[in-house]
């Protein structure tokens, strides 16, 4: 613990002294749908030393349930096994669903004096919360999971005007399985109940439901504001 503490204020004291910090916001393709990300960069945090910190605050609207999952026959769902999607569609069910990533990434700027961009590959941390469901005037359901990952990959920061940068990312995820949460409506009647990856079943509903799991991938497009 004493080390982990002594490890902590040794980083802050370093963002502490960083002689460069920008802004940046950015939008593209994320996890299977359009999102947004919204970061701080420190930089420059010991002389000579070629690091930055970026600490993000991503969004992404996603697909949240899989269309074409086999719904099994004799259920809540019906007497009849069908996909989800010609249920949905049956049954005039609106779905939603959206991803909220928080990430920590370490930077590691290459060399490109004379050049007007500069590359960065980049690893870090995330921690994703996901919700999606669906719903209409007389039943819906939602899922939700939170999802502890790791992740990579190179940003390129090109000089458009003094302090300003447009910014291309390129990335990819792996998320830890984790638990998920369900709830269903029907009329005055609710249901829950949380399956974990241990449990029978998990395999079955995680494959209905479509939050980051494994490998998923990224790209965005945007602008850097430095000060």
């Amino acid at each position: 613990m004493k080390r982990a503490l002594v490890g902590l204020m040794a980083f802050l004291g370093a963002l502490g002294t960083a002689q460069k910090f920008s802004v940046e916001a950015s939008a593209g393709y994320v996890y299977s749908g359009l999102g947004g990300q919204l970061a701080v960069v420190v930089e420059d945090l010991a002389p000579g030393l070629p690091l930055a910190v970026r600490l993000g605050l991503g969004f992404a609207t996603s697909d949240a349930l899989d269309e074409n999952f086999v719904l099994p026959g004799g259920t809540i769902w019906g007497p009849v096994a069908t996909t989800w999607g010609n249920y949905k569609s049956a049954n005039n069910l609106t779905e939603w669903g959206q991803n909220i990533t928080l990430s920590l990434d370490v930077l590691f700027t290459l060399p490109a004096e004379g050049l007007p961009v500069s590359l960065a590959p980049y690893l870090g941390l995330r921690f994703n919360l996901f919700e999606g469901g669906y719903y209409d005037t007389n039943i819906s359901g939602k899922y939700s999971s939170n999802a502890f990952g790791f992740g990579g990959g190179i940003r390129a920061a090109f000089a458009a005007i003094p302090d300003l940068d447009v910014v291309v990312d390129l990335g990819a995820d792996y998320y830890l399985q984790s638990c998920i949460e369900e709830s269903a409506s029907r009329g005055s009647f609710t249901t829950t109940s949380t399956t974990c990856p241990d449990d029978d079943g998990y395999a079955n509903l995680n494959a209905f439901v479509t939050q980051p799991d494994g490998f998923v991938f990224r790209v965005r497009l945007g602008a850097a504001f430095r000060f």
